[in-house]
């Protein structure tokens, strides 16, 4: 019996629905056989992707659309390393090229190769609706209401971005002639975090791991998270009495004057880390100004509140973690600015005795979703 027919017999049933693993498959007594349905063999990346969807299809109760399972056996594979993995058994001589493998033993972020690509393809598909103008009656009533207390949002962009568009749909516009600027500040660990997470929507990069230790072996913080060099940016657009830190977000709401002011959505480890990764392609596909949007729009709401905890510092850089602290809190209480909140809260306590971050299975149980239900065009607010 050829192999390369039992391997045309899985790859059709996998895309069928099947879950039966490659070497299931071929330790049978009669594996199923079947002509070649595309030109080349799907790689051992597409179709060991394809088998996880299915079974994630299964676990809530559904099957895999056929065309879904096509897109996944056609797509290619992103990132760095090599391409497409022949499968191990399929009876294909290899005199040149990568070794053949079991598709079902390959790490996760082999898949994840494959899945991004498909979701940034879905990404890159999206046609932003045109912003819908607002009445005039609301434009004339605006100009008619100057804005008490005319403010802005800065800091780390994720933060920043995330809470002056929260305001905004509150009535409160950021901006305005003599604004106060609030610089958002926590405990510096999850500043790094934050700095990192902008990152991944605006840039890519490094992973997690990779990216503090960049910074933490120069001796020095991500721009985004240096907290002194953003309120020395501040003081030169504003105005030095014009800047106020932010450590507390009820105070910051006394100040504005409303109940609350919101914190940004909340994107677990592996759901940042699924934005670094779609990114990428992503970058390829369409201008890099509106890359940081459309992953925005697209996957925000999607993951928000996903992804398992927040992000922790690596073990291993508590000192770098704790100098820098310590740093940024004499900068910003030598300079004097106004703080909304106690100061001491940017010193970060001991590192978790578990750290937190990416695990490439919950990555990729992530994309699994965003693959059997594809983003859809986000319905464009009114400004």
């Amino acid at each position: 019996m050829s192999g390369q027919r039992r391997a045309w017999g899985w790859a059709a049933a996998l895309r069928s629905g099947s879950t039966t693993p490659w070497q299931d498959w071929l330790n049978t007594a009669d594996p199923g056989e079947a002509d070649p349905f595309s030109s080349y063999l799907p790689g051992a990346q597409q179709l060991g992707l394809l088998r996880r969807a299915n079974l994630a299809a299964e676990a809530t109760g559904r099957k895999l659309p056929r065309a879904t399972a096509d897109r996944i056996l056609a797509a290619g594979v992103t990132g760095r390393g090599r391409g497409d993995l022949p499968v191990a058994g399929d009876g294909e001589p290899q005199r040149f090229g990568p070794r053949p493998v079991d598709p079902d033993t390959l790490p996760e972020h082999e898949f994840l190769r494959v899945a991004a690509g498909l979701i940034a393809d879905d990404i890159a598909a999206i046609e932003e609706a045109p912003p819908q103008r607002r009445g005039l009656v609301d434009r004339v009533r605006d100009a008619r209401r100057p804005q008490e207390q005319p403010f802005v949002i800065v800091g780390v962009p994720w933060r920043a971005r995330a809470m002056s568009a929260a305001l905004a749909a509150q009535g409160l516009r950021p901006g305005g002639r003599g604004a106060t600027a609030y610089l958002l500040a926590d405990d510096l660990g999850t500043v790094v975090a934050d700095a990192w997470t902008a990152r991944a929507f605006d840039q890519g990069g490094p992973t997690w791991p990779e990216f503090v230790e960049i910074f933490a072996t120069a001796g020095r913080l991500p721009p985004r998270a240096d907290l002194p060099r953003m309120a020395n940016a501040a003081v030169q657009r504003y105005g030095a009495a014009q800047v106020r830190v932010v450590l507390d977000p009820s105070a910051l709401a006394a100040e504005l004057g409303v109940a609350s002011v919101p914190e940004p959505p909340r994107l677990g480890a592996n759901a940042v880390d699924l934005v670094r990764r779609v990114g990428q392609p992503l970058g390829g596909m369409v201008p890099s100004e509106a890359r940081p949007r459309l992953l925005r729009a697209a996957l925000v709401g999607r993951l928000d509140g996903r992804g398992g905890p927040a992000l922790t510092v690596p073990p291993g850089w508590e000192t770098w973690l704790a100098t820098q602290a310590e740093r940024t809190h004499h900068e910003i209480a030598a300079a004097g600015y106004p703080v909304l909140g106690d100061l001491d809260r940017m010193l970060p306590g001991p590192l978790a005795a578990d750290p937190v971050e990416p695990v490439a299975a919950e990555v990729l149980a992530l994309a699994l979703g965003l693959l059997l239900d594809p983003v859809r065009p986000p319905v464009k607010e009114a400004s």
